[in-house]
């Protein structure tokens, strides 16, 4: 009877060892950051970064391997792009945006309305929110924002299927709302 309630008693600590770590894991928060180390947002540990995007200025994260929610932030050092791309305000950045972006294909299928948002430390920004029905039947929504700052120009988007948007976005604009430039 003794080694029966050992074995019972063990599998009961195995049980809430495994519980508490998954409990834990799940609220932990880490800050991903761009390769360059120029701007970071913090998000659940559980979200993966895609390591192997090309830009150093950029970053982009799924929330799932299935990547139900993909957010892809790039950062553009206002001197190049006024320069280089001849990119010299917010509105032109904003063009630049709508089709040469993850969301090109949604902006261009997609209603477009203009929203309200701000990001901290930031001083120009347009946003929009684009709902865009594709061949499936699925209906794809994107957040998108265009800001700008003394230093740089940012384009983020936040992209989901219409269910998992809906459910999510509210939580994920106040993560952007609070990106970290360094």
């Amino acid at each position: 009877m003794n080694g029966i309630k050992k074995r019972i008693l063990c599998v009961m600590i195995i049980f809430i060892a495994v519980v508490t770590s998954g409990c834990h894991s799940k609220a932990e928060q880490i800050e991903y950051s761009d390769a360059n180390g120029n701007f970071s947002i913090t998000l659940p540990s559980t979200w993966i970064q895609d390591t192997g995007v090309s830009n150093n200025d950029m970053l982009v994260l799924y929330s799932n391997e299935q990547r139900d929610i993909i957010i892809s932030i790039q950062r553009y050092d206002k001197e190049v792009a006024e320069d280089t791309m001849g990119l010299n305000s917010l509105q032109k950045f904003q063009q630049f945006h709508k089709i040469n972006s993850i969301v090109s294909t949604v902006y261009a299928q997609g209603e477009v309305e203009e929203v309200e948002y701000s990001i901290e430390g930031i001083k120009n920004i347009a946003a929009q929110e684009v709902v865009s029905k594709s061949n499936d039947n699925t209906t794809v929504k994107a957040f998108c924002v265009v800001a700008e700052n003394d230093n740089a120009y940012y384009t983020c988007a936040i992209t989901a299927e219409q269910k998992i948007y809906n459910k999510n976005i509210n939580k994920l604009k106040e993560v952007l709302s609070k990106l970290d430039e360094k």
